[in-house]
């Protein structure tokens, strides 16, 4: 996630209302910082993206079985999507970057082995 953190400068995060620890702990971490919505039974924090909340979303990510928090994270650039994770991190999705051999190679370095890498051009 670090490396699409680096070149965003939005990000949005999903939770499940049910899921009231993290919803409270995620408002508390942004501190009114980012927009809240409720709709459906979704939790939806969107905001710009600041040093406090990067720092959290990369050392504070996972819950007591190893997955990701959130149930979705989406990061863009210039309001466009570059990077999404979805499904407490079992899935993720660089629909539009410019991507170049160099950072394909690294992409897949960082992945688990049994993940599956699709590539569509």
């Amino acid at each position: 996630m670090n490396y699409f953190l680096s070149q965003s400068d939005t990000i949005e995060i999903h939770c499940w209302n049910e899921e009231a620890v993290v919803v409270e702990e995620t408002k508390s971490m942004l501190k009114g910082s980012f927009e809240t919505i409720t709709e459906n039974n979704l939790t939806i924090f969107k905001g710009n993206k600041a040093l406090n909340v990067v720092t959290h979303l990369l050392s504070n990510n996972v819950n007591i079985e190893g997955e990701i928090k959130w149930f979705s994270i989406f990061l863009s650039k210039n309001s466009t999507t570059i990077f999404h994770s979805e499904h407490w991190g079992m899935e993720f999705f660089a629909p539009n970057v410019n991507v170049n051999e160099k950072d394909i190679a690294f992409i897949k370095s960082v992945m688990p082995i049994e993940t599956n890498f699709n590539q569509y051009k």
